[in-house]
């Protein structure tokens, strides 16, 4: 097997668990739309983190990275979300 196949499956394992890495944000989410308030600094950098990680993915030449890019995405938008739900 040469690299560029296995960088491909290795990174499309890598996006996959990263994806449920935010899902993970879903009941804290929840939680505290409850009340159940939880620190929001955690998820606010995470998500500015990921923010970064998009950026990079986007730019990347020859051609865009969406190993990273997706998800990536997924954390910027359930990270933001659960900071803004913590207050």
């Amino acid at each position: 097997m040469d690299k560029k196949k296995i960088n491909t499956i290795v990174g499309s394992i890598g996006a996959f668990i990263g994806i449920f890495v935010f899902i993970a944000y879903i009941p804290q989410i929840i939680a505290n739309i409850q009340g159940v308030k939880a620190q929001p600094w955690q998820p606010l950098f995470a998500s500015f983190s990921c923010l970064i990680w998009v950026v990079y993915g986007w730019t990347k030449e020859p051609q865009k990275d969406y190993i990273l890019i997706i998800p990536n995405t997924a954390g910027v938008i359930l990270g933001f979300l659960t900071f803004i739900t913590a207050f």
